[in-house]
Order: C-alpha cells, then structure tokens, then sequence
C-alpha cells in the first residue's frame, strides 16, 4: 500500500495519503488482512484502536478532513469521497471498508461512486442522507449553527456537551473509556470540526436512497437495539440495498462499537469470513 510514513517515533505508526484536496494522517492497528475504517464526527482515526484486536485484522483508519491530524481545509462531500478512494486505489485489490455514523455515510458515498475498490461495505449507525430537501435544509442550518458553536466555545467545551446528551451521550460507559474517548476527541481543533460540518455534514451530504439498491458488494448493516431512530432506518436499507444483511446489537445505544464492542466485532468477523 503506497502510504508514506511521516511519523517515526510514533506508536503506532502513522502515514499519510495525499491527494490534490487533502492530505489524510492515517493510523493502523492490528494485524492481518486490511479493512479500512472511517471514524465518527468529533473522533479520529483512533476511534478503532480498542477493537483491531478483536477484528483480528489490520484496520487503516484516517482521520477525515477536519479531524485529528488530517490537514484543516475547506470541503465538501466529493472531495472527501475522493480522497477515501484514492486511499483504496492503494491497495490495488477491492478493500473492505467499514464506517461508523459519519464515516459510514463517507463509505456509503464511496461505494455508490466507485463500486470497484470497495470488497465489502460495513455500516454502523449510518444512513443514506436526508430524502425531504426542507428537512435536508434545516439540517444544514442547524449543522452550522453547531459549527459557530465550536468556533465560541472551543474543543474543550463542546466535547463535554456532545458526549453529555442525546444519543453522542457517554454516561452510561465506565470512566476509563470516557477518559480515553475525550482524549480522542481532544485531538481535533474548533475550525477543524466547524469545516467538517459545513463541508459534509449530514445537511450537506445529498439524499442516495434512490441508489443504494444499485449496490454490488457484500453489504452489512449494523444499529444498536437502543437506537430506535436508526433501526427504522436501517430496516429500510436492508429491504433495498440487495441481499444486505442487518446486525441488531442488542443493549447498545448509537455506537456499538463502544457499547458492545465484542459482539459488534464478532458480527463483522463472521459476515467478512463469509465472503472469503
């Protein structure tokens, strides 16, 4: 994989992806055969550390646009989509690709663009965009209203009250993984995540309901049994996108991958080692 490695020292190593909008700093856990993984709004990379273990696998996990150490730029949907398939292009054989909430709606756009670099989708907590352009509207202005938000009140601040209410609530999580969930998240920088919002935020992101039946690959779908907004709409894209499969997490609320990590892993394991 043509990654060049820029951090030396660091553990784990750390590499970057360039393209002619945007350099991607991308980390990588585990060991064995590549699945690349797309984080969460407001987390990095990092979000899949705890759980490349348990996938027995190697996840390559960027940081998106506006994220971590990835380069703080003005963006939109396509040139995020763009870099995530030059990052695939790398591997020079179709990939698997698995994206959670924010990342999932990056790989779900991936994968409708270019079905060729893309194994395997993985969805976790994801959706295919706003169907009601005044929905989608309201959306985007609430989306920057939050941005100048971040901009006033800084990381710090923001991220006790995203991870404090609604379903980015971490209450219900022991201390240890909260800890070490706001460090994650600390990563990042107020303009970072503001450019996110504006550039490829839900409201920004454009409806594919009507494509997601033209997909191709193996495709699974994962929810929390909690998360009752978006085992609704997972139900839905599983009666459309063909021969898809749907994970109901039981116990876990939006992020399953923190909430239950050793079924959610076991999930995707098993529907991965179907497609050998």
């Amino acid at each position: 994989m043509p990654l060049r490695r820029w951090c030396t020292r660091c553990s784990p190593p750390r590499y970057r992806s360039t393209t002619p909008d945007h350099v991607l700093h991308i980390r990588r856990f585990g060991a064995g055969t590549d699945i690349v993984a797309l984080h969460g709004f407001s987390l990095t990379g990092e979000q899949f550390s705890p759980i490349a273990a348990s996938l027995d696998r190697r996840v390559i996990a960027p940081d998106l646009p506006g994220h971590g150490l990835s380069r703080t730029h003005p963006t939109d949907v396509d040139s995020v989509t763009a870099a995530i398939d030059v990052l695939l292009e790398g591997f020079g054989k179709p990939t698997p690709l698995m994206g959670y909430s924010q990342g999932g709606r990056m790989a779900l756009l991936t994968a409708i663009g270019d079905h060729s670099n893309v194994s395997d989708l993985i969805l976790v907590s994801s959706n295919p965009g706003i169907d009601d352009s005044a929905e989608r509207e309201l959306r985007m202005e609430r989306d920057h209203v939050l941005a100048d938000r971040i901009r006033d009140i800084g990381v710090e601040a923001f991220i006790d009250s995203w991870t404090a209410a609604g379903i980015t609530s971490l209450d219900h999580l022991d201390e240890a993984y909260r800890v070490w969930d706001s460090g994650v998240r600390s990563e990042n920088s107020a303009e970072g995540l503001a450019s996110a919002l504006h550039g490829y935020g839900q409201g920004a992101q454009p409806s594919v309901w009507d494509e997601i039946g033209n997909l191709t690959m193996p495709v699974l779908l994962i929810v929390g049994g909690l998360d009752e907004n978006y085992m609704s709409i997972n139900d839905e894209m599983a009666d459309l996108i063909p021969g898809a499969e749907l994970a109901v997490i039981e116990g876990a609320r939006h992020n399953p991958l923190a909430d239950k990590p050793d079924v959610t892993c076991q999930a995707i394991s098993r529907f991965l080692d179907r497609q050998r």
